[in-house]
């Protein structure tokens, strides 16, 4: 009988890797099966119109904040082609406060308005959003989308309707809903490789991490993800979460994505 009991526990030892593997693989398949289920057109259409993106930016060292209004009346002055584009804002002699960009109802918006607080599921593990990325959304660039329009940003909640989008569809969606699960997480602006990019940068246990939003790598670790103090050929110039707007403070390149290089430039207030 011993011999037995013993043969039996050895027997279990030897499944459990398999056993893990297997309870790890079904979890991936629950979230495979959430991230796949589309609503109907209508239920996606309802679900874009919730999104409120009016808001006002307050600019630090400036006692008038900037407003939507005023930022539609000088994109309007410029051409089509100009205004499709992103914009960097400059404000009474201050440089660089804020950025807006042209959303899908074709108006000018800040950017932080396009993290609307967005959650697609439920989930406690931080490295399900990528994933849920990654087997979704289809990486598309805007001027093949939008008819010729060079920059066309989605809300987090439209780019996870949306089937297509490009680098900062991705990381707005990626970044929103990390920070619902409690990460500092924030979109970073600025190149790779020399092409303009847009990527995630998310602090978790005063660690910087980098999140390449647009990898189709079925990631499922969080431990692997890249520290970005190692990842090379992204150089970035500005980063914004849901209420600030960071700009660089110097031309040099830099891996970090906090300390003095940096400037708080302004805060954007909804509604």
């Amino acid at each position: 009988m011993r011999l037995l009991l013993t043969g039996i526990l050895l027997g279990f030892i030897l499944m459990l890797p398999e056993l893990l593997q297997q309870r790890q693989q079904s979890e991936q398949d629950k979230y495979i099966l959430q991230a796949q289920q589309r609503p109907s057109d209508r239920n996606a259409d309802t679900a874009q119109q919730k999104d409120n993106q009016r808001g006002t930016v307050v600019v630090t060292g400036s006692q008038s904040p900037l407003t939507e209004p005023m930022v539609h009346r000088a994109v309007g002055k410029r051409s089509e082609h100009e205004s499709s584009y992103i914009s960097i804002w400059n404000w009474q002699g201050l440089e660089s406060v804020t950025a807006t960009a042209r959303g899908l109802d074709k108006l000018h918006h800040f950017a932080n308005s396009y993290l609307v607080g967005f959650q697609p599921f439920e989930t406690k593990d931080l490295w399900v959003p990528l994933y849920t990325l990654a087997i979704r959304k289809e990486y598309q660039y805007d001027h093949l989308q939008y008819a010729g329009l060079a920059d066309i940003w989605q809300t987090s909640r439209q780019a996870y309707y949306q089937k297509r989008g490009d680098c900062e569809d991705h990381a707005i969606l990626l970044a929103d809903w990390l920070i619902n699960l409690g990460v500092d997480a924030r979109v970073a602006l600025g190149t790779h490789k020399g092409e303009g990019h847009a990527w995630v940068v998310a602090i978790v246990n005063n660690t910087e991490y980098l999140l390449e939003a647009t990898s189709k790598r079925r990631q499922s670790n969080w431990q692997a993800m890249p520290l970005a103090a190692l990842a090379e050929g992204y150089d970035v110039e500005f980063q914004f979460n849901r209420n600030y707007f960071w700009a660089k403070t110097t031309s040099a390149p830099t891996r970090n994505y906090r300390g003095k290089h940096w400037i708080r430039k302004s805060q954007f207030i909804r509604g």
